[in-house]
């Protein structure tokens, strides 16, 4: 028998106030009207359909008299409460909300289907009831004194039980407790969860953000997403809610955030000598993110003290023209391509060493030299060609041209600008990466193109003495395209193999382990396998297929020959997705021209007096139907 039932029927309904309240706290009938929800309470969403259906099989179980009085609840168990602290003769809930609100319906009157009767055949008829009961509706309840934190972790402990929490209502209940004054150690014994799941819960209630929260309760991003975004704070949260809300996945998230951190693995100094917090967080609890300093300004400071020491030595070495710092913003230390050039011929290589300042992650290069210092090199060499054709012509030993002329150093020229519809570089940018990513794809797995495209380039660097059309094999490419998940197991795999020489980045592309390596001796040890060799071949050669300077230039013509030996275009149409990051790169008159090249029946219509914000979204509407039929953009086709 329950509590409910043990309650005397017809009996008088008693009011439980602070004052009359026992201490045995027995289940006494309370007056609907008397009762308040507590804001406490971690439940914020009920299912109406469900109450509806509760609040039907509490009118159809309640007893009435003669007069329509009640005289049995229809409850059948007792709802735990504690007398209100603002409302005096108040009842606040703890427990058995679900209940009350189906109980509200019933006072405002509730009109439900219910079968009536059976036809010929014995099928139900259906019809409408309309149940109510009066506010002072019976309410069994157990009352007792309890504080803040006692109310949220029976209001927690029911709501567990019953499976009615979500993942986001328990972290609200998780900090609310930890804001009562429970530890993270007593909320991990009272609900027997780990440690590290309580914190990580309140941290995820703490720091996901309204935006991201709304998101969740719209099942538009997943729990392991906003856990992530749960971890940062400012620019950074803002960014990775917008790129969860674009379909960027749990791996690609965590990426960023590491994109944006210290990380002790990049050190170039003396963790332990210098003395530095290592700090975990959140991100230690999300389960493979590695250490990160927590000062991070101070962390710079000695990774660029490093450095100095670097360039001391490499200067002293005397093998370059120029040793310099410089420190990035790029998350990989990559020099920003329009300050830096490829040195002209006879100009003495420089060697910079790279520092992210984000990440603190450091490159050295030796490749290109900055843009100015080639200018005064070229005018150096134009000085002096005008110097000795001048001191020739004095001596009568040939005809002078124009100093001027030849002191004049040319510069660049670039085809007229198109007068059609602009598209922005970033959405150029997302097509060269598919188009890339779909020969990377294949590369990856076919080494004997990547050798029989690496002999070529050599054949041209030998052959052609200019080395005009000779492919650059390094690890680097100007424009780099995200590593496809086969490139990357080419990258894991080599990087054990020649664990020496090279580690994956976070990227899981290859990076040179440490400074002042012998390349040549690693990769000529007698255990060295010539399939291993062959792989890091193909490794090298692929990496640098489909990168060009330039986003805003039409694709190699090489790669597009490629492209089709390889044939990847249907490899191109299941890579891409329209994205809204990617038609943000269109005006609104190339967006136009787009939904022109679209399959007639596939135009979203309504565009010409919409904004570019209903332009897209009315594209976004029609992206699966597009891609079904295999419609690429012009931008993205080879």
């Amino acid at each position: 028998m329950t509590a409910a039932e043990q309650i005397t029927a017809p009996a008088p309904l008693r009011l439980v106030t602070p004052d009359t309240a026992t201490a045995a706290a027995d289940v006494v009938n309370v007056p609907f009207s008397r009762t308040r929800r507590s804001s406490l309470n971690p439940r914020k969403r009920f299912d109406h359909d469900k109450l509806v259906e509760l609040a039907a099989s509490i009118y159809q179980r309640t007893k009435f008299d003669g007069a329509g009085n009640v005289t049995r609840t229809g409850i059948e168990q007792n709802l735990i409460g504690r007398p209100s602290a603002r409302e005096s003769g108040m009842v606040e809930l703890a427990a058995g909300e679900r209940r009350q609100r189906a109980v509200e319906l019933l006072v405002q009157g509730l009109t439900v289907q219910v079968q009536t009767g059976e036809d010929a055949n014995g099928r139900a008829i259906m019809g409408e009831a309309f149940y109510q009961v009066p506010d002072a509706y019976p309410v069994p309840f157990r009352v007792e004194e309890m504080t803040d934190a006692e109310l949220i972790e029976v209001a927690t402990l029911e709501n567990s039980q019953r499976q009615d929490m979500t993942p986001m209502e328990e972290a609200d209940a998780f900090l609310a407790l930890i804001g009562a004054g429970r530890t993270a150690d007593y909320v991990a014994v009272k609900y027997g969860l780990h440690v590290n799941t309580v914190k990580s819960r309140v941290q995820l209630a703490a720091g996901l953000g309204r935006d991201a929260r709304k998101l969740l309760d719209e099942g538009a991003i997943n729990l392991e997403q906003a856990k992530i975004i749960a971890t940062t704070s400012g620019a950074m949260k803002k960014s990775l809610t917008e790129h969860a809300r674009n379909g960027n996945n749990v791996s690609t998230l965590k990426n960023l955030v590491k994109a944006g951190a210290f990380l002790v693995e990049n050190a170039r100094f003396d963790v332990e000598a210098s003395g530095l917090k290592i700090d975990e967080g959140g991100l230690g609890m999300l389960g493979d993110f590695p250490a990160k300093f927590a000062d991070h300004r101070t962390a710079l400071n000695k990774q660029l003290e490093a450095l100095e020491i670097l360039k001391a030595q490499e200067e002293e070495g005397g093998t370059w023209g120029k040793v310099e710092i410089v420190t990035v913003e790029s998350a990989y230390a990559n020099l920003p391509s329009s300050e830096w050039v490829t040195p002209p011929q006879g100009m003495t290589h420089n060697l910079t060493l790279i520092c992210s300042s984000t990440t603190g992650k450091v490159a050295q290069s030796s490749q290109y030299v900055r843009y100015a210092d080639a200018q005064a090199f070229k005018r150096q060499q134009a000085e002096a060609a005008a110097a000795a054709q001048a001191q020739a012509a004095a001596a009568g030993e040939g005809e002078a041209g124009s100093s001027e002329d030849s002191a004049s150093t040319p510069r660049p020229t670039y085809p007229a600008a198109d007068t059609g519809p602009k598209i922005r570089e970033a959405a150029h940018v997302l097509a060269h990466q598919t188009r890339s990513q779909a020969i990377h794809g294949h590369l990856a797995t076919d080494p004997r193109m990547c050798l029989a495209l690496a002999c070529e380039s050599l054949a041209k660097a030998t052959i052609c003495r200019s080395g005009s059309g000779a492919m650059e094999i390094s690890l680097r490419g100007v424009k780099e395209v995200l590593l496809t998940e086969e490139g990357r197991a080419l990258a894991a795999d080599l990087a054990r193999t020649f664990n020496t020489v090279f580690i994956p980045d976070d990227s899981g592309r290859l990076i040179y382990r440490n400074f002042g390596f012998d390349v040549q001796d690693a990769l000529t040890a007698p255990e060295v396998r010539e399939g291993e060799l062959l792989k890091l071949f193909a490794y090298l050669t692929h990496q640098q297929v489909g990168n060009w300077e330039n986003n805003l230039n039409d694709t190699p013509r090489r790669v597009k020959k490629l492209a089709e030996r390889l044939d990847v275009v249907k490899d191109v149409q299941g890579r891409f997705t329209l994205s809204a990051a990617y038609l943000d790169g269109y005006t609104v008159d190339a967006l136009l021209k787009l939904i022109e090249t679209m399959p007639e029946g596939l135009r979203p219509v309504g565009v010409m007096k919409a904004s570019k914000r209903e332009i897209v979204g009315l594209i976004l509407e029609k992206a699966p139907a597009l891609k079904g039929a295999g419609w690429l953009p012009d931008l993205v086709k080879f």
